[in-house]
């Protein structure tokens, strides 16, 4: 193997490698054929060694680039592939795995996590890595609407189908036609509504309202619950052949207070692509707040993280991020046990957590039920139905609000 051979072999098997040849002033064609071959450059007999230290300075720091540029096309592709998500916790990656493997598939998949935790985003991932990403990606918050006009929305309704269906109108379900249809907040639903939907899932067909007809759908369906459906189904309030129609795949989203190692890298990459951060000349955070950050048991997980940040870019007045940006409830001081004396279990914990967290909520929004829901990212249902579990009084917060 000569010379310009090994250059070769190393090229292909050691692509990080830079490579610098030697060679004599009688033999510049050989240097030419090197450099195409992969060299990073060239250096003439007889040389000193400040021009070989140039030479080699030179090679590697165009090698660095290199691997940087790399290392950039792998975490945007990442970035695409999982909408964004980053982690660098186990059941996360066990997650982006799961994800790959059944996204080539047409399965049901059922992802359940606390509010907050990304699920809409591991739908949106598993479709747009499917052989369906060209057609439509259709979400609906089942908890929304009320059972009738649930009804409507999913299933469409044909013209005089009620009072004031004027025109016929494709529901979710047709609209999802050769694409994803995302249910989030499944768990809302009722007994009647589960049964037809069952028969969408079995029959892949269903009727608009008002219709005598029956449409064909090609979609898959990908649903979404924060709590575990499993004890609806002992409860008596999901039907058993339903849940295990939708549970084929099943992804379990944990909470951002059990992957706190993830936090400085959601805070870095979200002011990295926030649009307001680049417009004021914010460069840092401090360590004050970092330390906060990672304090804050989130009990609104990454999309709360995501709205504090967003707030406290907006009201940073220098180009640092200070404590004096972010709201009172991330600066209240958790204390050691953070409730855990008194409290008989870990689910009374969390009712503990979840009824102070909606408290704030309620006050921060002066009572407002609507805007409370929207700012805690849940639908209407599921916020009243959680007021009157922890007996709030919304009206009691607007009076400390004014």
């Amino acid at each position: 193997m000569d010379g310009v051979q090994l250059i070769s072999y190393i090229h292909q098997n050691l692509p990080d490698v830079p490579v610098i040849a030697i060679t004599g002033y009688s033999d510049i064609q050989t240097a030419v054929n090197a450099l195409k071959l992969g060299a990073s450059d060239f250096v003439v007999k007889p040389f000193d060694l400040a021009a070989v230290d140039e030479s080699t300075r030179a090679a590697l720091e165009k090698s660095n680039v290199y691997m940087e540029i790399r290392h950039l096309r792998r975490w945007l592709k990442d970035r695409s592939i999982f909408g964004g998500m980053l982690s660098k916790t186990p059941e996360m990656h066990r997650v982006f795995e799961i994800i790959r493997m059944v996204a080539p598939t047409h399965m049901t998949v059922l992802v359940q996590g606390e509010t907050g935790t990304g699920k809409e985003l591991v739908a949106s991932a598993i479709h747009y890595q499917s052989g369906r990403c060209q057609g439509p990606f259709v979400t609906i918050n089942c908890a929304g609407f009320p059972e009738t006009l649930l009804e409507s929305e999913l299933f469409g309704y044909e013209k005089g189908a009620f009072t004031g269906a004027e025109q016929a109108k494709p529901g979710k379900i047709e609209l999802a036609h050769g694409g994803t249809l995302f249910l989030d907040e499944i768990e809302s639903i009722s007994l009647v509504m589960q049964g037809k939907l069952l028969r969408v899932l079995e029959d892949q067909k269903f009727q608009r309202l008002g219709a005598n007809t029956s449409i064909r759908v090609d979609m898959r369906v990908i649903a979404a619950s924060n709590i575990p459906l499993k004890d609806l189904v002992a409860q008596g309030r999901m039907r058993s052949d339903f849940y295990y129609r939708i549970n084929v795949i099943p992804i379990h989203l944990v909470p951002l207070r059990q992957r706190k190692v993830d936090i400085q890298l959601l805070v870095h990459d979200f002011l990295r692509h926030h649009p307001i951060v680049a417009e004021k000349g914010i460069n840092a955070i401090s360590k004050e707040v970092m330390n906060v950050l990672m304090d804050y048991p989130w009990p609104g997980n990454i999309r709360e993280l995501q709205n504090i940040l967003a707030r406290a870019i907006v009201l940073a007045a220098g180009r640092i991020i200070e404590t004096v940006d972010l709201p009172d409830l991330a600066l209240e001081p958790q204390p050691k046990e953070n409730g855990i004396i008194g409290c008989a279990s870990l689910d009374e914990w969390m009712r503990k957590q979840e009824k102070r967290f909606l408290e704030q909520k309620l006050e921060d929004f002066g009572g407002n039920v609507a805007l409370t829901a929207k700012g805690c990212g849940i639908g209407l249902r599921t916020l009243s139905r959680k007021i009157r579990l922890h007996n709030l009084d919304p009206k009691g917060s607007q009076n400390n609000k004014t």
